[in-house]
């Protein structure tokens, strides 16, 4: 029978002994694999990545200390998760695999990218953390108006009944890695280091990270690097835009520097 996007494979959480200590992950469905690294709000199953588990293995793991899991005293900086992500990717994908990151995992995908090029095969960078001007963009402290500037269409918001107990664990352990910097000069100076095909994702309403700080360092650092939009989308382009990133980042995935070219429609 042939797959629809009404037959999204279950996730299912397991967990994996690393040389820093346990990781908790999500895994769900089929075809080649995917590691997919969240934002600050912790992993959450977007209605776009339910729709790239079709055709591919999503691996969704969860940062130590977030969501309430425990910390690694070895771990301190975003270097270092990048260090775990590429053990993960050894012992829990097996190879190299492509890469589908948020925000704060972003940034993570980035020194991922630099230090650990043969394990990154194509990567997506989802209106990445690391690169912004103190000052420039950010999130307000305000709920309502930190929502606003999450999501362009409120109601796409995710439902979770754990999340206003999760998110103030997970900034805290988010300021542990990051140390409230918001600007990365090492991960900045790396970028010519990155080897692997990478696409750069915003969405046309961002204001936390703007595509003109934050966007124009990325474009003009990565070598093989390609900047498109998300119409309608504000930062958490996921759940904002679910379908047009899932197309999006579905056919860069699926054919490389190809992605801009429209495929025909087959009945």
């Amino acid at each position: 029978m042939t797959k629809t996007e009404y037959d999204v494979a279950n996730f299912v959480e397991q967990k994996i002994e690393l040389s820093a200590g346990p990781v908790q992950y999500l895994k769900g469905g089929d075809g080649p694999a995917v590691l997919h690294l969240h934002s600050t709000a912790g992993p959450r199953r977007s209605p776009a990545i339910e729709k790239l588990s079709i055709k591919h293995t999503i691996h969704m793991p969860i940062m130590p200390g977030f969501n309430g899991t425990p910390a690694h005293p070895t771990l301190r900086s975003m270097s270092d998760l990048a260090d775990l992500m590429a053990e993960f990717i050894q012992k829990a994908v097996g190879k190299a695999c492509d890469v589908v990151a948020e925000s704060f995992g972003g940034w993570i995908a980035l020194w991922l990218a630099v230090k650990h090029p043969e394990l990154v095969e194509q990567l997506v960078l989802e209106a990445p953390a690391g690169l912004r001007t103190k000052g420039v963009g950010g999130l307000p402290a305000d709920p309502a108006e930190r929502d606003r500037k999450l999501y362009a269409v409120p109601d796409r918001a995710p439902k979770d009944s754990r999340y206003a107990e999760v998110l103030p664990g997970n900034f805290k352990a988010a300021m542990g890695y990051t140390g409230g910097e918001t600007l990365d000069e090492a991960l900045l100076k790396s970028l010519p280091k990155i080897k692997a095909r990478t696409l750069l994702l915003f969405g046309s309403k961002e204001e936390v990270t703007p595509v003109e700080d934050v966007g124009r360092r990325l474009k003009s650092g990565i070598p093989h690097s390609y900047l498109s939009f998300i119409y309608g989308a504000a930062h958490a382009v996921e759940f904002d835009q679910p379908d047009r990133v899932a197309r999006l980042v579905g056919a860069f995935l699926e054919r490389g520097e190809a992605f801009v070219v429209r495929t025909a429609e087959v009945a």
